[in-house]
């Protein structure tokens, strides 16, 4: 505790946030993703592109729902892998094997989530995509 300190500052509850500074802050950090993170942008311009497809093939609803839940989880774990590489610079910007391997980690997720989509999505969308306009 510094001396400048009231002895009661460090037990006084920390400021409650709103719902809507709660939204505030998530919707900025989805802007800090889209803006600064090449990767986020990706993958979001690929779905953006499937999306368009499967309205091309007409999918049905609950295609459309495994679609929607591919493309979240996709952008949360880019999210997700965002965030622990900004944690991990402002701890240090030293090489530490453990760090290292926390961001191998997170990024082997992504490729995980990638892959698993983009399987789902071919078999929902590019197939018969294909189908309909080779017809």
């Amino acid at each position: 505790m510094t001396p400048d300190m009231e002895p009661e500052d460090d037990l006084r509850e920390p400021e409650a946030r709103t719902w809507f500074r709660k939204f505030s802050d998530a919707l900025r950090g989805l802007k800090i993703a889209f803006r600064s993170e090449i990767n986020f942008f990706v993958h979001l311009f690929v779905a953006v592109i499937a999306g368009v497809a499967g309205g091309i093939v007409t999918m049905t609803d609950e295609r459309w729902c495994i679609f929607i839940i591919c493309v979240a989880v996709v952008l949360s774990a880019e999210l997700f892998n965002t965030a622990i590489e900004r944690l991990a610079r402002a701890v240090t910007r030293e090489e530490h094997p453990e760090v290292r391997d926390a961001l191998d980690i997170a990024a082997g997720a992504v490729l995980v989530v990638s892959i698993g989509a983009a399987v789902v999505g071919v078999l929902m969308i590019g197939w018969p995509f294909v189908a309909q306009i080779t017809r």
